[in-house]
């Protein structure tokens, strides 16, 4: 029986309402974007931001706020400052600290995110790299947190990435030159990647580019812990390595709105999650399998699929569309699910 959650607690918070993306910030204490099930496409679904501290009785474990205004919203934390920072697509910005839990300006109304041929840049997603906050844009940029309603464009401290002289004509505008994901062994060694096969690495001066040999559409990268680089397709299929040297090391085949778009390296193994379902490499068959099929005591896709890794590295922190579980080194264990609340 779940005893995080009563049921009024749930019904109030949770009901009606499915987990799109999560982060943690201690092995008690964690962060969630819920958004609103519901069947009308023309009007944007409300978005819950949720945090809690589990080891807190009951009537002070959980804080929520309810928003219209956010449309496919990613979440990140770091604990220095201690943040929860979300970001939309539209770079509208949500904050919690331990002082507040509010809505910032968006990052377009901080700095500039124009690109060219007068479009504003939109945001793929929010991550944590080597302690900072960062938000991964098209066209290559990247936008570094400074503080609360503090953004700069990485270009604005010249460390920006080139851009193609063909897109600065305004000749070509393609997804190729946009950033989904990004991963840093660190501060000096910070890998990106996104749009066909665009690999760069940032070595603390400038960025140089990596010749992945495929022109797939990228999904996840993740600098682990056994020294290598793990880059996902779009697909699912796997390449690792460093700089100029990559081997596509398992193959796979997941249909399109369900390929893993979160990498960690978690006790000797990378995890892969997507929207419902976490995947793994099985190393003897070189392909991308569930993760059921290799751990016995996996999350199901209803409570595992998005992934955070606490900043320590000792916990592992998944939510599904109607859950969500916890790996502290030594097995999952569901710290709640939809199921327990009939």
């Amino acid at each position: 029986m779940n005893t995080l959650f009563d049921q009024p607690l749930w019904e109030k918070i949770v009901k009606g309402f499915t987990f799109y993306d999560c982060a943690i910030l201690r092995e008690h204490g964690f962060g969630f974007i819920l958004v609103e099930e519901k069947d009308d496409r023309d009007i944007l679904p409300l978005t819950r931001f949720l945090t809690m501290a589990i080891d807190k009785p009951l009537e002070d474990r959980f804080s929520c706020i309810q928003s219209d205004r956010y449309g496919f919203t990613t979440l990140a934390v770091r604990d220095n400052p201690i943040e929860y920072v979300a970001v939309d697509t539209a770079s509208k910005v949500f904050s919690v600290t331990t002082l507040r839990m509010d809505d910032e300006k968006p990052i377009d109304e901080v700095i500039d995110m124009s690109t060219y041929g007068g479009g504003i840049g939109i945001v793929k997603k929010v991550v944590r790299a080597a302690g900072q906050i960062y938000a991964l844009g098209d066209y290559r940029k990247i936008y570094r947190r400074i503080g609360i309603d503090q953004w700069i464009e990485l270009g604005k401290e010249s460390k920006g990435l080139p851009i193609p002289s063909e897109v600065l004509k305004g000749n070509i505008y393609s997804d190729e030159f946009g950033f989904v994901d990004l991963s840093a062994f660190s501060a000096s060694d910070v890998y990106a990647v996104g749009g066909e096969g665009d690999v760069w690495r940032f070595d603390g001066v400038k960025w140089h580019n990596c010749p992945l040999p495929t022109n797939a559409y990228l999904q996840s990268v993740c600098c682990a812990g056994d020294g290598l680089v793990y880059i996902t397709e779009m697909n699912g299929s796997v390449w690792a390595g460093r700089t100029d040297s990559w081997k596509r090391i398992a193959i796979a085949d997941i249909t399109p709105g369900h390929q893993p778009v979160d990498a960690v390296w978690f006790n000797d193994r990378l995890y892969l999650g997507a929207q419902q379902g976490i995947f793994t490499i099985d190393s003897k068959k070189k392909e991308v399998v569930p993760l059921q099929s290799v751990e016995r005591d996996a999350p199901n896709p209803t409570n595992g699929g998005r992934l955070d890794l606490s900043q320590d590295g000792k916990f592992l922190l998944t939510a599904g569309p109607y859950g969500a579980c916890l790996n502290d080194g030594t097995g999952w264990r569901r710290l709640f699910s939809a199921f327990d609340f009939p």
